[in-house]
């Protein structure tokens, strides 16, 4: 397993990788990483070897609106991140395969599910993939088998969400589950060479505990402040050890108002001339709900 990309399972059976991306209509989307342990049952399916537990771990990078209007449509897309399952064996034995993948993304609290549909997969098995919705959550499967060793693309998946929460509701969005019978994440798994022959257990997982992984507002003003960055100027060449002093503004126009803006250095103090180089001056502006932008520009210093 590559290390950061994938879950990982206190038991040398098995480990699997998620990354859950949302994308959505108003600006500016955000993106945050949020790492999501789960706790998990090891069903072993297999009358001589007792069940057991274990736990898995993955991020979740999430890419959702900051602010949307009420009774406003939105879209958002959960991107996982290569799966991959190592075949190195193992005392316990050698995972050759694993099947029957589902991973489960909430319907948010405070809106509904208007449509949904999968895309974008690769060397997940012969099984075509597919996407249910049920109470509360959208499923995806993957019925596989995926050899193992194989660095598989899961499906991407696009929810169409319409909120129904009321003005100044945050919308939260989140991993489903909440036990092993309503699970987040389930896989099979056959496992050979093990005392008892060849097993094909199955793990049940949920996010325990389970953290929130994007926020969005139900505002009238869905939009963040604008930033205009007058010094440095952009792709401008300055001599080293020149006398340059930042000069940038953030505007929220007809919105909440600015609650800070904040530069590299402050605004009108001299900006890093003393080495040579490529360098970035970055600006972040935040009103006052807490919607942020953030704009960069690159200068130059010369010898």
């Amino acid at each position: 397993m590559r290390a950061g990309t994938t879950r990982r399972l206190a038991t040398t059976l098995i480990g699997t990788g998620l990354v859950l991306g949302l994308v959505a209509c108003d600006d500016p989307p955000t993106s945050v990483t949020t790492n999501v342990g789960y706790g998990c049952e090891i069903l072993s399916n297999h009358w001589l070897v007792p069940d057991s537990t274990g736990t898995l771990d993955s991020d979740y990078t999430v890419t959702a609106p900051q602010a949307v209007k009420p009774d406003a449509d939105f879209e958002v897309k959960v991107v996982p991140e290569p799966y991959f399952v190592s075949g190195t064996p193992t005392s316990s034995g050698t995972v050759t395969e694993t099947s029957q993948l589902k991973w489960r993304v909430a319907i948010p609290a405070g809106t509904s599910l208007n449509s949904h549909e999968i895309s974008d997969w690769a060397d997940v098995g012969s099984g075509t993939p597919t996407s249910s919705a049920a109470a509360g959550y959208v499923e995806v499967v993957v019925p596989g088998p995926i050899p193992t060793d194989t660095t598989a693309t899961l499906p991407t998946l696009t929810l169409d969400l319409k909120v129904t929460g009321s003005l100044g509701a945050t919308v939260e969005q989140k991993i489903h589950g909440s036990s092993y019978s309503a699970y987040g994440f389930s896989v099979r798994s056959k496992v050979t060479g093990t005392l008892v022959g060849t097993l094909n257990p199955t793990l049940n997982c949920f996010p325990d505990p389970s953290p929130t992984l994007h926020q969005t507002l139900v505002s009238d003003d869905v939009k963040a402040p604008v930033i205009t960055v007058t010094a440095p100027a952009k792709d401008a060449t300055y001599a080293r050890n020149s006398a340059v002093t930042a000069d940038f503004s953030c505007d929220d126009g007809d919105g909440v108002g600015v609650a800070s803006c904040v530069g590299t250095v402050t605004n009108g103090s001299a900006i890093d001339t003393s080495t040579a180089g490529t360098k970035t001056f970055t600006v972040t502006a935040t009103d006052n709900e807490g919607k942020v932008r953030t704009a960069s520009v690159t200068y130059t210093v010369s010898p």
